[in-house]
């Protein structure tokens, strides 16, 4: 089953399941995917987390309940799987921005996400510099924070390093190695643990954690361009370009972002993301 069709049955399954329980190890089963980073890959690609997508097509599929039935609110708020109607109500409107009581009155505005769905584009035209290596165990050292795609602390807490001294205490642990951002233990509820890093063979220095990333073979992708923009143009085309019409298949282990020293806000800088593969 190729990529495409694995990425729509997956919308299909969460479709189908709107006002029942939808679960993300079938949707792993589907996409042939862990769930966790399924939720990882998918607002790379889409720009929205699955949760924020699922939220959505819930909250247009209730309004058009409201619009064309006698349901009363609390039975649409219970179908969709809030636990109460003021819950509801709170994010019908935040989603649309009335009362949903009021979607019958003349003239109100209302919001509809359609579904998903995947389809084949032509891309490629600009080259990716990518490069193929094996690498023994890695053994990295730093400090770790839980992330989600719903709340992304990840950038301030790479200026909280550098504010604090974190950062140049890690430089400290291996002179000329640069920093490293290092995704791991993806969660099926879409958490995360983000660690910023560096290789080095000292000791754990105080307040740091280990974390010995495991012999992998991975593909080493080039990020040329002022942060954030490059790189998180670089993981757009890893997950709807190179993975979908490759050979290789993500293998599930911690993937990493490689920074070097420089200005990051250059139009030359240069970082790496490093993603661990599989052949198909």
């Amino acid at each position: 089953m190729d990529w495409l069709t694995q990425m729509n049955e997956a919308l299909d399954y969460i479709e189908s399941h709107l006002t029942d329980e939808i679960d993300l190890d079938e949707i792993g089963r589907i996409t042939a995917c862990p769930a966790g980073l399924f939720q990882r890959i998918f607002p790379k690609i889409i720009g929205i987390p699955l949760s924020e997508y699922i939220r959505r097509r819930k909250l247009t599929l209730a309004a058009y309940d409201l619009q064309v039935s006698d349901c009363k609110v609390v039975d649409v708020a219970m179908k969709y799987g809030y636990e109460t109607a003021d819950a509801f109500t709170v994010a019908f409107k935040r989603m649309h921005g009335i009362n949903p009581a009021a979607v019958k009155e003349n003239g109100v505005s209302l919001k509809a996400y359609p579904r998903l769905t995947f389809t084949l584009l032509v891309k490629g035209v600009t080259e990716m510099n990518y490069r193929i290596e094996e690498k023994e165990d890695i053994r990295t050292v730093g400090v770790v924070i839980k992330a989600s795609q719903e709340n992304n602390p990840i950038p301030d807490f790479w200026g909280e390093c550098y504010e604090n001294g974190t950062a140049e205490k890690l430089c400290k642990t291996s002179p000329g190695k640069p920093l490293i951002g290092i995704c791991c233990n993806m969660n099926n509820d879409g958490t995360f643990n983000y660690m910023i890093g560096i290789e080095t063979t000292a000791a754990v220095p105080a307040g740091m954690s280990e974390l010995i990333i495991p012999k992998s073979t991975w593909a080493i992708f080039e990020s040329v361009g002022p942060m954030p923009e490059a790189i998180q143009n670089v993981w757009q085309r890893i997950y709807s370009e190179f993975l979908p019409q490759g050979i290789y298949s993500h293998a599930g282990t911690p993937d990493l972002e490689v920074y070097f020293e420089g200005d990051n806000s250059a139009s030359d800088y240069r970082c790496e993301v490093w993603i661990p593969v599989v052949k198909k």
